[in-house]
């Protein structure tokens, strides 16, 4: 197999040369490609994973001891979270050299966020298996330098602070309730509970109800907070 231009594009852009071409090739097909003579990238986005999460929760472990396992899991998810990935697929050119069905194609399948964010995922499981893990960690830290460098600065509403704290421990998204409305038209106040799988509960009222449910989370991450101390 010779690599046409856009992948010698792509291998350069992420400093690391195949000896395997057949698992580059198979990184990059994504599932439109009806071929029965080539696989697609699934079971390689499978292992790419959760190599990229070990990588990143490794990093973060060993560079910020003082962090609490809260402070880990919001930047760790900020960090591997599809948005993250497909940002720097974009950076590295990947979209060009998939490998895809000319309908995926023609419906801006190169450009849509989650079939990039998986495609990294398959070409970092490619890197591994045509070297090693300490190969493929240099190459992930070196493409993730430039978020490395903002971790500890993320700041999200409660909500989605909430939400991504349960969906780290493998939970099943914050429910909200409208409980009631009190007070005169013109000056309501708004009561919501949210409620997680696990029992626990919150109420949080304000004059609107996305305010209302921002505080409800605000209350339940305190309460979250509280019992790891």
């Amino acid at each position: 197999m010779k690599l046409n231009s856009k992948q010698k594009e792509l291998c350069k852009n992420i400093d690391y040369s195949f000896k395997n071409f057949k698992l580059l090739e198979q990184a990059l097909v994504h599932s439109s490609l009806k071929s029965k003579g080539l696989n697609n990238n699934q079971r390689m986005e499978f292992l790419g994973d959760r190599i990229l999460g070990f990588v990143i929760s490794d990093y973060l472990f060993n560079n910020y001891p003082t962090w609490r396992e809260g402070d880990l899991a919001l930047n760790y998810n900020s960090l591997i979270c599809k948005q993250a990935c497909s940002e720097i697929a974009e950076h590295i050119g990947l979209g060009g050299s998939l490998i895809m069905g000319k309908s995926e194609s023609m419906h801006g399948g190169r450009l849509k966020k989650a079939i990039l964010a998986d495609a990294l995922e398959a070409l970092i499981c490619a890197v591994y298996l045509d070297s090693d893990f300490k190969t493929v960690k240099k190459i992930i830290l070196s493409l993730w330098v430039s978020k490395l460098k903002n971790v500890g600065d993320i700041q999200l509403d409660p909500k989605t602070a909430l939400q991504q704290w349960i969906q780290s421990k493998g939970g099943g998204l914050p429910n909200y309730t409208d409980l009631k409305r009190e007070g005169l038209d013109h000056n309501p106040i708004f009561h919501v509970e949210v409620k997680l799988q696990n029992g626990l509960t919150s109420i949080g009222k304000a004059k609107s109800k996305r305010e209302a449910q921002q505080n409800a989370a605000q209350k339940l991450l305190s309460q979250i907070r509280n019992n790891n101390d």
